[in-house]
């Protein structure tokens, strides 16, 4: 039977930065995730400014993306169209974001966190949580041969997305309605790209985002209403999902001769909310902490800092074997994003309206300060913001 001092679930953003910081600091982890490394994952593929910079501190680089090594494309803002709406915003003081491969970037920090120690388990499969009593105690787990493992550790972290198994099986995630589906191709020949992530509203719930992702390839995220989805002919997603596309009046030329590699990613419902829950020996990260709508892509960010939070905490819950900073740790986590969330809230909501939407788009259009304002918060615009990598002092 294999002991660590912490199992994390899950090898995104959340997982890997928290392994990262964990095993640099001298505690022992072990990291599990179902799928082989690289593996593609249905997202926007854009960094904001918040993300790349995060990234940089729990690395160690003070650049992130000149750390990268593998193709990508600054973001320098963003601009949402509705009709004849236009709004369009910088980030503050040179700061930028990253467009890239999903796969690419979460390999990229899964080796950072194996370099610092963390011992990561690709294509092995957590089923269940181990319990004592109302404690989460470990995991029991399916190898890559299909042996079952039984893994202990005085905390789980479940950072395995929308659909966390360590969320489903501690019983407290919950299933909101199905209110739009997502549909997330890459592709080439994409006319003006400009170095901001766009976004088109057309009414109907209907969403197309674009961004650069490096060598000459766009991410293209199409979100549809729930009915609308529905009906969408499986036989050929690529061409309905593009004809979709096409459809907005500011994409039919720039998207006339794209074309789709690597096929469609489909995704949805987006709305999981979480129990408020205080479960000894578990912690929940990322996504599966979690989530309501990716219309404002800060998704990764959240990931990140959560972690970069959540990391020194951990450490003092298992020096002390008290659950208390776990509990501080929640509390704190609620109240930095708890501006974000509002915020994020609102978008969707007014996205919902299309007049309303429009005369919210032309309002803060006419005023610097409020653009500014909103570049700013939604690009999670990094502050001075220090990472202190915690230290496992030995008994």
């Amino acid at each position: 039977m294999n002991r660590y001092d912490v199992i994390v679930v899950g090898a995104g953003p959340s997982g890997s930065a928290s392994a990262k910081l964990l095993a640099a600091g001298g505690v022992r982890v072990l990291m599990l995730d179902a799928e082989a490394f690289p593996r593609r994952k249905p997202c926007g593929e854009s960094l904001n400014p918040g993300a790349v910079a995060a990234l940089g501190r729990i690395t160690g680089h003070s650049h992130a993306r000149e750390a990268f090594d593998f193709p990508s494309s600054p973001i320098q803002g963003w601009k949402v169209s509705s009709g004849r709406a236009l709004l369009e915003a910088v980030y503050p003081e040179g700061q930028y974001g990253a467009g890239c491969r999903r796969e690419q970037v979460d390999l990229w920090l899964a080796e950072q966190a194996s370099r610092a120690g963390a011992v990561f388990e690709q294509r092995t499969k957590v089923e269940r949580l181990i319990w004592e009593g109302e404690r989460a105690a470990g995991v029991i787990a399916r190898s890559p041969e299909g042996k079952p493992m039984s893994i202990r550790a005085s905390l789980v972290i479940g950072s395995d997305g929308l659909r966390s198994v360590v969320a489903r099986n501690a019983k407290v995630n919950r299933y909101g309605s199905l209110r739009k589906a997502a549909f997330t191709a890459r592709l080439n020949g994409v006319r003006g790209l400009n170095g901001r992530v766009e976004l088109f509203t057309a009414g109907d719930g209907k969403v197309i985002g674009l961004a650069p992702i490096g060598a000459g390839l766009a991410n293209m995220t199409v979100v549809l209403g729930s009915a609308k989805a529905a009906s969408l002919a499986v036989k050929d997603l690529s061409g309905v999902v593009l004809g979709e596309a096409r459809a907005v009046p500011e994409l039919t030329e720039r998207l006339r001769d794209a074309e789709i590699e690597d096929g469609v990613l489909t995704c949805g419902p987006f709305d999981r909310p979480v129990i408020p829950h205080d479960i000894a020996g578990m912690l929940l990260l990322g996504d599966a902490a979690g989530y309501y709508d990716p219309l404002t892509g800060q998704g990764i960010y959240r990931a990140l800092r959560s972690a970069e939070l959540a990391a020194p905490a951990i450490v003092r819950m298992l020096q002390t074997r008290s659950h208390e900073p776990l509990r501080q740790y929640r509390m704190d986590q609620q109240a930095e994003f708890a501006a974000g969330t509002r915020l994020q809230h609102i978008i969707e909501r007014l996205s919902r309206q299309p007049i309303l939407w429009r005369s919210a788009l032309r309002i803060v259009g006419t005023s610097s300060l409020l653009t500014n304002k909103l570049a700013g918060i939604i690009g999670d615009c990094p502050k001075e913001t220090n990472t202190c990598i915690p230290v496992m002092k030995s008994p």
